[in-house]
């Protein structure tokens, strides 16, 4: 069995000693490029050898390594709570399609043992993503999958003006030094991910923070927060490693 975590760490130690280029021909100003890819368990996986496991963890962790070095990967992590949910990547790609084909080259994708779910385009500030440091240390941080609500509907009359409220929130959260990266999918994105935001904060006051969101009171959204890691220095500082 793949053992993910361990996985991603080594990933991101490995990391953290490459520059974290930009793909070439690509503006770092540029929102329409970014995809999140979330990284899952299926409920079926077929079952490995200790032997067979081993050596598709080293396939999975070679491609991580390639994407990288192609400049494809920006952002990798793994979740720490046990749910379906197991990391994510942060692709830069020209298209949706480009982002799946790179996402679905994982060994452990092809092999039924993780599912990639692609979203996006992902509508970041890419300058919030930074070089990772040079050590090998991580951070804790909180990361909340940002739901449609119940009265989620874009076609309603004035909807777009409800929302206000909820990126004036999100604004003030980020002058308050409380989130190191939020972004939002178009409203014609299929299913009910509307938005991702990545808080500097532990897995409680995060929650905290995402129930306070006017949207949210409003029933527009649903907010559903997960513990998160990544390597220290690819986004604005958040918790040490406990």
């Amino acid at each position: 069995m793949i053992q993910l975590a361990s996985t991603f760490i080594a990933l991101l130690t490995l990391l953290a000693f490459a520059p974290l280029a930009r793909p070439q021909n690509q503006t770092q100003t540029s929102t329409a490029d970014y995809f999140l890819v979330l990284l899952k368990h299926p409920a079926n996986p077929p079952q490995l050898s200790k032997e067979a496991g081993e050596k598709l963890q080293e396939e999975h962790l070679a491609n991580i390594r390639k994407l990288h070095a192609e400049h494809k990967l920006l952002v990798a992590g793994p979740f720490t709570d046990d749910t379906s949910l197991r990391g994510i990547l942060v692709l830069h790609a020209s298209s949706l399609q480009q982002a799946q084909d790179w996402a679905n080259s994982d060994p452990a994708v092809q092999a039924g043992r993780l599912v990639a779910e692609v979203h996006g385009p992902w509508q970041i500030d890419p300058s919030a993503i930074h070089e990772p440091d040079s050590g090998q240390e991580m951070q804790r941080y909180t990361l909340v999958l940002v739901m449609s609500g119940d009265k989620w509907n874009p076609d309603a009359p004035g909807f777009a003006e409800a929302l206000k409220p909820h990126a004036a929130f999100l604004h003030d959260m980020i002058a308050q030094g409380k989130i190191a990266l939020v972004g939002r999918f178009p409203f014609s994105e299929p299913g009910d991910l509307r938005g991702v935001v990545i808080y500097r904060v532990a897995l409680e006051e995060a929650k905290k923070f995402a129930e306070d969101d006017p949207a949210v009171k409003a029933d527009l959204l649903k907010p559903e927060a997960h513990p998160w890691i990544t390597g220290k220095g690819v986004l604005a500082p958040g918790l040490p490693m406990q």
